[in-house]
């Protein structure tokens, strides 16, 4: 699938899988390869002068931010997909620009989850949503992120415990980490190794990418 002949690469994982870093490193690869490229991330329609449909939201991040924390959990899930289809769809940006989803809507989707959200229904609303054309899955051990963090996490990543403790954090990535393990064995995702370098796992995804530009390229000829 494409979105407005722009091919879509999703990259999503748990908290602290490098999913920005990725992303960045991507972005510049790809466009140095001569195949223009953009990061898109929900929050991205916060800007008002980009997204004039997402007006409503004050252009703060931040406070975009903290109100989705405070929302009950079926609310903040369609605020937050909402906020991811939004971003794709109304991005602007080149007919043949490839977009880099940072993160997409699947982690935060395994997170209602993790709070007692249905399954099913969650999947479903999800599945409402434009598919990416690749889906690249960065696993990660909750104990290696936790390191990544150096102990600094945020609430929400914590399954909303303000203490923000490591058992906390570790409980809440691993009931996420089982739920994306699941979608990723079942929709055929690229599980990619973060145990490596980032430039490195950036080489092996680079790999992915430009094959599914390759194989777009002749399907348009």
């Amino acid at each position: 699938m494409t979105t407005a002949g722009r091919p879509v690469v999703a990259v999503v994982g748990p908290d602290g899988a490098g999913k920005s870093t990725l992303t960045a490193l991507l972005a510049e690869r790809c466009t140095a390869a001569g195949h223009p490229a953009s990061r898109v991330d929900r929050w991205d329609i916060a800007d008002g002068a980009r997204y004039p449909n997402a007006s409503c939201l004050t252009g703060d991040v931040a406070v975009a931010r903290r109100c989705a924390a405070l929302m009950p959990g079926t609310p903040r899930l369609l605020f937050l997909l909402w906020a991811s289809a939004l971003a794709l769809a109304d991005r602007p940006a080149g007919p043949e620009e490839i977009l880099l989803l940072d993160g997409y809507w699947q982690k935060h989707a395994a997170s209602e989850i993790a709070y007692g959200a249905d399954p099913a229904w969650v999947e479903a609303v999800g599945a409402g949503l434009p598919a990416a054309d690749l889906t690249v899955y960065l696993r990660i051990d909750p104990e290696a992120a936790w390191s990544r963090k150096a102990g600094r996490p945020v609430p929400f990543e914590c399954g909303m415990d303000l203490s923000c403790s490591r058992e906390s954090f570790l409980a809440h990535q691993r009931s996420i980490t089982a739920t994306l393990d699941r979608w990723a064995a079942r929709d055929g995702w690229l599980v990619a190794d973060t145990r490596t370098t980032p430039q490195r796992l950036a080489d092996s995804v680079m790999a992915a990418v430009l094959r599914l530009v390759g194989t777009e390229s002749r399907a348009a000829a």
